[in-house]
């Protein structure tokens, strides 16, 4: 791109920040017309013209766009055109054939009849040919219980392997473009907050994305970068659980916005759905437990993932207990989503000692001495827990010692902090320990 056209971009850019709009939509004009291919200016054309109520405009602005990224093989950036057609006419025809059309290259079948109440339209003019765009990034998921997401590029013009848009028959397919909503960020834009009880998920339709945890210190930790075709916010459609991370927008980004009760429709009819989103909900907890939890702190990156992969989890309902004082123990447990109570008794009342958080490990002492389980382990809400059994953990810290060593510190903090406990010199309450 030339200096010259850069400079009228950002120059409209700014005209829309004022609320230019009519000035704005002349200098993208003036754009195009030096530059005919820029998706970016035609797409800009088209969310000022909607603005402005020019909605057949708009709607002709983004034709254009969704028939060449069409033909390059960039579905998600195609439908998310044709999504933006239908929010100013629902029965724009052209629109719905396209997205049928778009369903049969997504399948490798033959585009056939429409859906109902979907009527054939008349034959649209294809645009010129643009130069070609870069595909899209996509997560892949192995068949192993815990795995890590790794990105692949798909050949054209497959579309990109978003749970969701996976394995859906035509109308299922079209019904949940049609239902899901878009959504346009700016840079900086907190789109998702830690902490916060929400209940939509989101798919990147152009743009970029950073996930942030807040670290035990305060600090912000980067967990990932995600752009076109991934997908965030999952754990709040599969968790009642607050938000376990931020998501921010890292530049000019528009999202698909799918909701609780559209998603649970889609399940209803297709159960296949939920447990694909479940399995790269998992995927998305390792990760972010990779990141964060201080029991991988002494390893490496390589280690870290060789490690993870040696437990096996399992989904456990709310009120279960997990481990039983006096038992033995069979080997070292993470929490990897939810919350769980650590309990004693004491004179044949319970006493409160902890409760575990998201990476917290439990189950160590006894595994290091040898002994009966201390305490009893019992969930509060479901919860996601991962186990490495007696005999591999035993394998592992024999060739890892700096995480023997870490274990080991945790170990005699919390016998110390039970110890206070029982002696009446710390509480447990619902805000933590506080001294007597």
């Amino acid at each position: 791109m030339s200096d010259k056209l850069r400079k009228l971009k950002d120059d409209a850019a700014g005209l829309v920040v004022k609320g230019k709009l009519d000035k704005a939509l002349e200098v993208y004009k003036v754009v195009l017309e030096q530059d005919p291919n820029d998706l970016t200016a035609q797409l800009k054309c088209g969310d000022i013209l909607r603005k402005l109520d020019r909605g057949a405009e708009a709607i002709g602005s983004y034709t254009k766009v969704a028939e060449v990224y069409g033909a390059d093989g960039l579905l998600l950036k195609a439908i998310a055109a044709c999504k933006l057609i239908l929010e100013i006419d629902p029965q724009h025809t052209a629109t719905q054939a396209m997205l049928a059309d778009l369903y049969a290259k997504k399948t490798g079948r033959a585009a056939t009849a429409l859906p109902a109440g979907f009527t054939a339209p008349p034959p649209v003019a294809a645009p010129p040919p643009l130069p070609r765009a870069a595909g899209d990034e996509i997560p892949t998921v192995s068949d192993e219980e815990v795995v890590v997401v790794e990105a692949e590029t798909p050949p054209p013009p497959e579309l990109p392997t978003i749970p969701l848009f996976s394995d859906l028959p035509k109308n299922a397919f079209i019904q949940l473009l049609e239902q899901m909503r878009m959504r346009s960020t700016l840079p900086g834009e907190v789109v998702i907050r830690e902490g916060d009880v929400d209940t939509s998920m989101f798919i990147i339709s152009h743009g970029k994305v950073k996930i942030t945890k807040t670290s035990e210190k305060g600090s912000e930790v980067i967990l990932a970068h995600l752009g076109d075709g991934t997908f965030f916010g999952e754990m709040a459609l599969l968790s009642e659980a607050p938000r376990s991370a931020s998501v921010i927008a890292a530049e000019e980004t528009l999202l698909f916005e799918v909701s609780r009760d559209v998603l649970d429709q889609v399940v209803a009819n297709f159960p296949s759905v939920k447990n694909i989103l479940l399995k790269f909900y998992r995927q998305r907890l390792l990760s972010n437990l990779m990141a964060t939890s201080p029991i991988f702190k002494p390893l490496d990156g390589e280690q870290r993932k060789s490690l993870v992969e040696k437990f096996k989890s399992r989904e456990v309902p709310a009120n279960e207990k997990i481990l039983e004082e006096g038992q033995k123990g069979d080997g070292l447990y993470m929490l990897l989503a939810g919350k769980v109570e650590v309990a004693k008794k004491t004179d044949g009342k319970k006493q409160v000692l902890a409760h575990l958080k998201e990476g917290d490990v439990f189950g160590e002492m006894s595994l290091l001495t040898n002994q009966p389980v201390s305490a009893s382990i019992k969930t509060i809400r479901k919860s996601i827990i991962l186990k490495l059994p007696r005999k591999t953990f035993s394998e592992i810290v024999s060739t890892h010692p700096q995480l023997l060593a870490h274990i080991s510190e945790l170990s005699e903090e919390r016998a110390k902090t039970t110890q206070a406990i029982l002696a009446g010199q710390l509480k447990f309450g619902d805000d933590g320990l506080v001294l007597m």
